[in-house]
């Protein structure tokens, strides 16, 4: 049974770097009046630690510059350079001064608690405006409890039920993994071959994708994870890539054993397929992903209703939340929209990605319009910690809303349709948060 992984995406023309496609411009003579920015944060090292990872692979995993799951100074200075080419692209549509720091509480990041978020949104910040103490970086002052925009919690009108988020996600996949382990074949021998080489394995031990058995696994708060091979092969695959966005030499990504980026790419489809089935199943991306949804529709809205900003008569223009990969996949499951970024595979949240709601203006009727775009820096660029500008502008694709596609005006969703449709996809019993 094939796993259909919902994609959605306009290819532009080629504009300056090649692998970057062009977002549609401004129609003659509208105005950009806001815009809100669902962003991953940047480069890290891998959740786990490496003795832990090390039971699944012949060869031990690289030393990571920082603990488990932190924003590395490669990640940051990647962030800085693409909150630089924000302020490139945002002060070149008009939202904001290209050259002076901005006028306080309309520039603003939001983040998670973790090291990666709250640096990323720092590294975001000083890109865009380095010197300048206006923009606001905030974040939830309790550490000890989740935020709950990035990880909502179990209410008694929204249980989060782990059980029947492991029925649904198991419904599409025929109750088993048969069909799955089948399709995926190719790419799980691939992967098999790179973390457990022939002849490289301790006899006597599982190594590699064998060592656990496929199944969905279920935590606290209704969380899914699915464990096995399509587990096991996704965190690989994913560290993969985070080993080359690190700029490692090239014997150590993947320990030297893939034959290039397209091989890189092909592995991809493991991770895709996991996320797909953890974030993507509709019962829990309505669970996590509401929250979210409704903080981007209020703050477009109403300027005054991003989190943290202070009690000022000046609106917010550009609006920064930085987040995790499961919360872009949460909200462009629940939007169904998807994009693709040259070298990485269909709706990859890639590190420092971001998710663009941009709210414009049509002066003669007065009418307000949302359009959505995906902003990020390509796989080589992170290598080579390519300066941005226009001339070399980071991987960029405008994304359809296809709910809104008989309500389009300049390619375009009119404001309140927006709203309609973002509100038909939220689940009100879980929305906990009060804009």
């Amino acid at each position: 049974m094939r796993i259909r992984v919902l994609v959605a995406v306009i290819f532009g023309l080629l504009l300056g770097d090649p692998a970057a496609a062009q977002v549609l411009p401004i129609p003659p003579g509208w105005q950009m009046e806001r815009a809100i920015l669902l962003s991953r944060h940047g480069v890290r090292s891998p959740l786990k630690s490496n003795e832990e990872m090390d039971r699944h692979v012949a060869t031990p995993w690289p030393v990571w510059p920082v603990p488990p799951g932190f924003l590395t100074p490669r990640g940051a200075e990647l962030m800085r350079l693409m909150g630089r080419y924000y302020r490139v692209l945002y002060g070149g549509r008009g939202l904001m001064e290209a050259s002076i720091c901005p006028p306080r509480n309309t520039v603003a990041a939001w983040t998670d608690i973790d090291q990666r978020t709250r640096l990323t949104g720092a590294a975001l910040l000083n890109g865009m405006y380095p010197g300048c103490a206006n923009p606001l970086l905030r974040n939830q002052d309790d550490f000890t409890v989740p935020d709950p925009l990035f990880h909502p919690q179990p209410t008694p009108a929204c249980p989060m039920d782990a059980a029947a988020n492991r029925a649904a996600v198991l419904a599409r996949i025929g109750g088993n993994f048969d069909s799955v382990l089948r399709e995926y074949a190719p790419q799980l021998n691939s992967m098999q071959a790179v973390l457990c080489p022939p002849g490289q394995s301790s006899p006597g031990r599982y190594c590699g994708l064998p060592s656990e058995p496929p199944a969905i696994e279920t935590g606290p708060g209704g969380w899914i994870s699915v464990s096995g091979p399509i587990g096991i092969g996704s965190s690989a695959a994913e560290t993969f890539l985070l080993e080359s966005a690190q700029a490692m030499p090239s014997s150590q990504v993947a320990w030297g054993r893939l034959s290039g980026d397209a091989e890189l790419q092909d592995l991809l489809k493991i991770h895709r397929l996991e996320f797909d089935l953890a974030q993507k199943t509709l019962p829990i991306a309505r669970q996590r992903g509401s929250n979210l949804m409704a903080q981007i529709v209020a703050s477009l809205q109403n300027g005054h209703k991003f989190p943290g900003l202070q009690a000022l008569a000046e609106p917010l223009r550009l609006g920064l939340l930085v987040g995790h990969d499961t919360n872009l996949a949460n909200v462009a499951r629940l939007l169904n929209v998807g994009w693709q970024i040259p070298g990485f595979q269909p709706n990859e949240a890639s590190p420092g990605g971001a998710l663009a709601f941009e709210l414009l203006r049509e002066p003669r009727t007065g009418r307000r319009y949302v359009r959505i775009a995906f902003y990020a820096q390509t796989l080589d660029q992170m290598r080579k910690a390519q300066v941005l500008d226009f001339e070399h502008p980071p991987g960029m694709v405008a994304v359809d809303l296809p709910a809104c596609a008989g309500d389009l005006h300049e390619k375009a969703c009119p404001l309140e349709r927006f709203v309609a449709i973002a509100n038909e996809a939220i689940d009100p019993g879980c929305v906990t948060i009060k804009p």
